[in-house]
């Protein structure tokens, strides 16, 4: 009765556990709520980033590709709009947290701001730092930024 009574309250604390935990969808929604609109959105669980490009693509003021040879005038840009997200691929989506608070980048060859974000592989991983440390060094993957309230 004692082992019965243990897997009972065993499940019980995972059930509750797994209800409360955010999905990826809503972790993002939540992350960039105020900047997107999600409002009749529809966004698949398994490849939220994707989704969430296209309809940042729709609601930006301004989109424009990242590479080491664009980041200097995007990241002056950066200073008249509210807001500005990065993605890379599908796996990858930031915010610019801190345009003033930065540090030199030798990959990017200029200083980068504070960013946050979450990188997607098994699940979704939150980072807290300078931008390039969670976007990456330049490569071939396709960096995008979006622009969204201009002050």
């Amino acid at each position: 009765m004692k082992c019965i009574s243990t897997l009972v309250l065993i499940f019980c604390f995972g059930l509750t556990g797994n209800l409360s935990a955010q999905s990826k969808t809503e972790t993002l929604t939540e992350f960039l709520n105020g900047i997107i609109n999600f409002e009749d959105a529809t966004i698949n669980e398994g490849t939220p980033i994707a989704d969430i490009k296209m309809l940042a693509a729709e609601q930006a003021a301004l989109t424009k590709d990242l590479t080491k040879e664009s980041v200097k005038e995007i990241l002056e840009t950066a200073k008249d709009y509210h807001f500005c997200v990065v993605t890379v691929g599908v796996h990858t989506i930031a915010r610019i947290t801190d345009l003033e608070y930065t540090q030199m980048s030798g990959s990017w060859a200029t200083a980068m701001p504070m960013g946050e974000g979450y990188v997607q592989k098994s699940g979704l991983t939150l980072k807290n730092d300078y931008l390039n440390n969670i976007i990456g060094i330049p490569n071939s993957q396709e960096r995008k930024v979006y622009f969204f309230n201009k002050k």
